[in-house]
């Protein structure tokens, strides 16, 4: 009707929006041949930077487009810093009205970090301002996060400044987990910790941030971000590789290995210098790792040692004193543990252990209230650990039985906690007890790894039956294993063994072994007198018992049945 404003149909809508599509695509696609064209040409003129800020500002994910930028404005850079400084400023405004089309493109960021790193003299300060501004916007935005973290460092703006910058995000919004994690790395700057400290930081900055965190918790106990930032701070870390353990293990005859057992993965020249019965002279000890990879927690070397009279053999390793190891006439094993085995050794202080306290007291409260929260009951695992995990095994293991009951997706993630738990004890147990041919053993406690099995590279005799294993590549480090016994599991794959060549009895009944190739690992081990296979899929086979002498001609004893 007339005097009526016609409105238009869906369709018609439609129809107008794929034409203004299908316009804007031409255009930006006649921009790319033109671009295209001048790199090709070579001519980097004030159109092509003026093309490449138009297609940029509609699409600033072009990664190719940003890269040709680059070509034309160092094609076209004045030797005076003056306007270059004035032709950079005009590319931080442009990369700002890109951000304004996506806050999170890569190239954007990637090319504002070139532009600061061109600039003759950068404007860290406004750059860190505008840091601000983008993270009020979004405070998750890892892009403005890693940028933070370049301008920070390029304008060696002070750790204090940015601790209280991280401060004032998390007072903003206690779920900011970026500002915690940023945190997290600045405190050790701040407050470094001492170097026999197994804390992250300083033990005055760690009470005061763990009376903030649990106040932030008490706040929002279902917030995950705070209680991220507990388990770091109650986390006990190595600061870096110590020697644990010398041990001379006599093998056959006068033929023997030295071991040294690492804290921490070191590569071979890490190994200490070794004069056996004061004499320098001779030829160098040639170290191995048994898992053959460049940095290991266990190096041994073969040396022969006469076992009609004593030796002594000297370890020195630089800044560190020289360690002895006394090897009596006729002992076919001789042990020294240089370290604790604890994470650093150092006991926790009363100021420390009553902040601690309090924080369990907190967090068994606030699981009083909130039953079936598994951040308390997470967080309460790794507080009791700290304190002392011997102490507090049963109530660890009845929060971790709890957890894998509420959170069934990550079952195997507490499963592997408490084996972790069970191996720690039991190993603590095994260096108090440890005596020549003493046996570790951990039956039937539902291990799902083995953990720590460096500590064992000395050990004679391992039990890890009846227990829920499916991999065992750590027991490679068992290099003075005789007997190993690994009933009632689940493992397939036994090739982690065949660096034992020590061993003489190998146990792995009722487990999954189904095929006679996977027992070919075992051929390397000549020692091998003794292999019970019984219950395994393997020993169905037809002719099996022929098969795997043929295989093993060594073996003095084989159980299939």
């Amino acid at each position: 009707m007339h005097g009526r404003l016609k409105i238009k149909t869906t369709a018609e809508q439609a129809a107008e929006k794929k034409k203004e599509r299908e316009e804007k695509q031409k255009l930006y696609l006649a921009g790319l041949s033109k671009v295209f064209e001048k790199r090709a040409s070579g001519t980097y003129d004030e159109e092509c930077l003026k093309t490449t800020a138009q297609l940029l500002a509609a699409n600033p994910d072009a990664t190719t487009l940003w890269n040709i930028r680059r070509e034309a404005l160092l094609a076209g850079k004045s030797e005076d810093e003056e306007s270059w400084s004035e032709v950079l400023q005009g590319e931080l405004k442009m990369i700002v009205a890109c951000l304004g089309k996506n806050h999170k493109s890569y190239g954007a960021w990637h090319h504002r970090c070139w532009v600061m790193e061109n600039f003759p003299n950068p404007p860290w300060a406004a750059e860190v301002k505008l840091c601000d501004n983008y993270l009020k916007l979004d405070e998750r935005n890892f892009h403005c996060w890693d940028y933070r973290r370049f301008v920070v460092a390029g304008s060696k703006q002070q750790p204090e400044d940015e601790l209280k910058a991280s401060q004032q995000l998390i007072e903003h919004n206690l779920s900011n987990y970026s500002a915690w994690h940023y945190r997290s790395k600045l405190l050790p700057l701040v407050h470094p910790p001492p170097a026999t400290s197994p804390h992250p930081v300083a033990e005055q900055a760690l009470i005061k941030e763990l009376q903030m965190v649990v106040e932030a918790v008490f706040t929002d106990p279902s917030d995950q971000s705070p209680w991220f930032f507990l388990r770091w701070l109650v986390g006990r870390q190595e600061k870096g590789p110590r020697l644990l353990q010398v041990g001379y293990i006599h093998t056959q005859k006068e033929a023997g290995k030295l071991v040294c057992v690492f804290s921490q993965p070191v590569p071979q020249s890490a190994v200490p210098e070794t004069t056996v019965d004061g004499v320098n002279g001779g030829a160098p000890l040639c170290w191995w790792a048994p898992d053959k990879s460049v940095y290991s927690r266990v190096w041994a070397a073969d040396l022969s040692l006469p076992l009609d009279k004593e030796h002594s053999i000297n370890l020195s390793q630089t800044g560190q004193p020289t360690r002895s190891l006394m090897v009596g006439q006729g002992v076919a094993r001789a042990l020294e543990w240089v370290a604790n085995m604890e994470v650093c050794g150092e006991e926790l202080s009363d100021t420390t252990r009553s902040t601690l306290e309090e924080v369990k007291e907190n967090c068994t409260t606030l699981d009083e209230l909130d039953p079936d929260n598994k951040w308390v009951m997470l967080t309460l695992v790794h507080v009791l650990w700290a304190l002392d995990s011997r102490a507090h095994l049963p109530a660890i293991l009845h929060y971790l039985a709890q957890l894998q009951t509420l959170d069934p997706l990550r079952h195997n993630y507490y499963a592997d906690m408490k084996s972790k738990l069970v191996m720690e004890t039991a190993l603590r147990k095994h260096r108090v007890t440890e005596e020549d041919g003493d046996k570790f053993h951990v039956c039937g406690q539902d291990l799902t790894r083995v953990t720590h099995s460096h500590l064992l590279a000395t050990t004679d005799c391992v039990d890890l039956s009846n227990n829920s294993l499916s991999s065992i590549s750590s027991l490679c480090n068992l290099i003075a294993c005789k007997e190993l016994t690994l009933d009632q599991n689940e493992i397939q794959n036994l090739s982690p063994l065949s660096a034992l060549a020590a061993l003489q009895h190998l146990s792995v009944a009722n487990n999954k072994i189904a095929d006679i190739k996977q027992l070919s690992c075992l051929q390397s081990l000549t020692n091998l007198r003794h292999l019970n296979l019984k219950n395994n899929p393997v020993c169905e086979m037809e002719d099996s018992e022929t098969r795997i002498r043929e295989l093993l001609p060594g073996l003095q004893t084989l159980i299939l049945r």
